[in-house]
């Protein structure tokens, strides 16, 4: 990243760049700067933007000859061009070597297979560069200074919650601290409390929030947060899902415990953001292996029994969730 700051800076740029990765936020903010360094907004002479998965190679290609109008350099950005998943001609690849001076090409992809020829010929031409969702350390330092650029103070463990609570989205969590700004009126930290008031819960977080009910028997609580996310327009098919998907992370957590493999190797395995392995831990404590093992199966014959037929899916969800929810005395008496 320090290489794309330092070609906006000089106003020194390849003549081909390629931004990927899941997190939609810093490469959006990235092709954002780039471009307009590169070309201003305004000058739509010299600025081009392609988008989708219909776009022309031979298009692209002509427009890159063309010489800039009154400018020294014309832009074209290419948007989700599933280029770097998709077969592509090997005329476009080898033009990537011979892109002309004064032009600059901007390829910004949520998906790549860095096998493929294209992506190889920009990394040799140009300069790849990985938006992928930032570490735990990253993310809390991203949002003390995005806090304190607009004038507010946050303690580590306030940014975690809000982490926790919201999760790892860089949009999601803008979107979530412009509240807390708002909502914090004029005081200058932002609390624990603010966070707990203010912030929602996204659905990742509300169905660990469930998880959780159903590890300490608090059944009206779990089934409270089931019919809320209903209301909220949640198919019960996603919630049933995440539900599955939350008891194998926690099957894969006790696993984990029981091998004594160390905290910080544990969040890759689990594929989890660092932060949320303590309390991944602490969930699955409250079950036991064989338990965690039934409910696993249990949401596969759930999803069996609503796509046969055999009951509806709100109520299937609802079943299993009484079901799991009602064992807090038998888990600690196992």
């Amino acid at each position: 990243m320090d290489s794309l700051s330092e070609d906006i800076k000089n106003k020194s740029f390849s003549r081909v760049y390629l931004l990927y990765g899941e997190e939609d936020y810093l490469r959006n903010s990235y092709k954002k700067r780039l471009s307009d360094a590169v070309v201003p907004q305004g000058d739509t002479m010299n600025r081009t933007v392609f988008m989708g998965k219909d776009v022309s190679a031979d298009s692209i290609m002509e427009l890159s000859e063309t010489l800039p109008f009154l400018s020294d350099r014309r832009l074209i950005l290419i948007e989700d061009s599933m280029f770097f998943k998709n077969a592509v001609d090997d005329r476009f690849t080898e033009y990537i070597g011979q892109i002309p001076e004064g032009t600059v090409m901007i390829f910004s992809e949520s998906e790549v297979d860095s096998r493929k020829k294209l992506f190889k010929a920009v990394k040799k031409y140009g300069k790849v560069i990985s938006c992928d969702t930032p570490s735990e350390d990253e993310l809390v330092t991203w949002s003390g200074g995005y806090l304190s650029r607009n004038g507010k103070k946050i303690r580590r463990k306030t940014v975690e919650l809000l982490l926790e609570r919201v999760g790892s989205d860089m949009n999601m969590l803008r979107n979530e601290m412009d509240k807390l700004i708002s909502f914090s009126g004029d005081r200058e930290e932002i609390t624990v409390e603010d966070v707990t008031e203010a912030c929602s819960l996204n659905i990742n977080s509300s169905i660990f929030a469930m998880i959780d009910d159903i590890a300490e028997g608090r059944q009206k609580k779990a089934l409270e947060r089931y019919y809320e996310l209903l209301l909220l327009k949640e198919a019960p098919m996603r919630i049933l899902f995440l539900l599955s998907r939350e008891f194998n992370i926690l099957l894969i957590s006790k696993e984990l415990e029981k091998k004594k493999v160390p905290m910080g190797e544990r969040a890759g395995i689990m594929k989890v953001p660092a932060f949320a392995v303590r309390k991944y831990n602490g969930a699955a404590g409250r079950f036991t292996r064989q338990q965690i093992i039934n409910a696993v199966e249990d949401c596969v014959n759930t999803e069996n029994d609503i796509k046969k037929g055999r009951i509806s899916d709100r109520l299937g969800v609802e079943l299993l969730i009484i079901k799991y929810s009602g064992r807090k005395a038998e888990r600690q008496n196992a």
